[in-house]
């Protein structure tokens, strides 16, 4: 008996460390956040968030994007999101009509597009830079195509792994992520190709220093309350919805729950929490555990850690988000002219604009949309 519980919880551990902490820890890097603010989010969400899901992750893909690339305004767009969760428990039957099938669709082929676009550039290590997909493509274009080899291999291999490993061992990547098995594997090669982090020729995880850390929650002190503030937090807010509505068993409690537990950790700490938390007390020793080991594996380990490429992140985040993409959803809305055309209108939207406009705008297609199906 005492062995069965512990081989349950040793296996537990393992899910929590390699299925958490690759996706939290590579955006972080490509980011820009520094290594030591990926394990202390990856720590946060080991204890708090609710279990990972691949088909069920774009609203947290697309979440960490608009908060990375408007951290001064993580708080005050949080406590929005927050807020409207809450007053949405009263209605959220009204709302959820609004938000039709080929829009939502549409939002989520367009997010993997943007994803890919913003970070192919750490993938070939090209160098270039922008906030939305237009500028980031001109960039690509003035620099021209340029990649680091020996990052395309980190990144390839990590590609390799991440489609093949689920597939030829189904029963161990239940518990044991292939995202985590690719980083580990392509550090231990760039550690062989590069012995030297002085001399190293490609793009490796931003130092862990004391001052990263600093800096990433001082840009959230600085609370700042505008117009854009605001789009950012109902841009969110609409993605915790529709995230939240997707469980049939979902209460007035769960969007309360969301809405206050998102306004603090995606404010302060900036994890956002699309699912509300963790619910599962059985499960807290193991997510306890499983801190403690990547706690250690850092202050241990924190040289090779910064060794990692962050080639390798990238791709994890990229093929990430293209798994999450449900792809029935988006065939079902290819049927008739009027879908296919919200569907079409809400991936230009997102890709002409950053995804918080994005939204904003396939949201007001979809409430129109909504309004043309009543009334015929």
């Amino acid at each position: 008996m005492i062995k069965s519980k512990l081989k349950s919880v040793s296996k537990d551990t393992v899910y929590y460390i390699t299925n958490y902490l690759p996706l939290i820890f590579s955006f972080a890097a490509c980011l820009k956040f520094g290594s030591a603010a990926g394990i202390l989010l990856s720590c946060i969400a080991v204890l708090f968030a609710p279990e990972l899901k691949s088909k069920k992750l774009m609203p947290l893909y697309i979440s960490f994007l608009i908060l990375g690339l408007n951290p001064s305004l993580a708080v005050g767009a949080s406590l929005v999101c927050g807020i409207l969760l809450i007053i949405s428990s009263f209605f959220y039957d009204k709302i959820l009509r609004l938000l039709s099938a080929p829009v939502k669709s549409g939002i989520m082929l367009s997010s993997a597009l943007t994803v890919t676009v913003l970070f192919t550039t750490y993938y070939f290590g090209i160098g270039a830079s922008g906030e939305i997909v237009t500028d980031m493509i001109k960039s690509y274009i003035s620099l021209g195509f340029h990649p680091n080899w020996r990052g395309v291999l980190y990144g390839t291999i990590v590609l390799v792994i991440m489609i093949t490993f689920p597939r030829k061992f189904k029963t161990a990547s239940k518990y044991l992520s292939p995202s985590f098995i690719a980083l580990v594997f392509t550090l231990i090669l760039n550690l062989f190709l590069n012995p030297s982090d002085m001399i190293s020729a490609i793009n490796e995880i931003p130092n862990n220093d004391i001052s990263y850390l600093k800096n990433y929650f001082t840009c959230r002190t600085e609370f700042q309350f505008n117009i854009e503030t605001f789009l950012i937090g109902i841009s969110m807010f609409l993605l915790y919805f529709c995230s939240i509505s997707l469980n049939d068993s979902a209460t007035k409690k769960d969007y309360v729950i969301s809405g206050i537990s998102n306004s603090v950790f995606s404010g302060i700490f900036g994890l956002p929490l699309p699912y509300g938390i963790n619910k599962n007390i059985k499960s807290l020793p193991s997510r306890i555990i499983a801190v403690i080991f990547i706690l250690a594996m850092f202050f241990l380990y924190d040289d090779f850690i910064l060794r990692i490429p962050l080639h390798s992140c990238a791709v994890v985040i990229i093929v990430g988000v293209w798994e999450s993409v449900k792809w029935k959803e988006i065939k079902n809305s290819f049927n008739g002219i009027l879908p296919i055309a919200c569907f079409t209108i809400s991936i230009i939207a997102c890709l002409l604009t950053d995804m918080v406009y994005g939204i904003l705008f396939s949201s007001i297609i979809a409430s129109a949309y909504f309004l043309y199906t009543q009334k015929r």
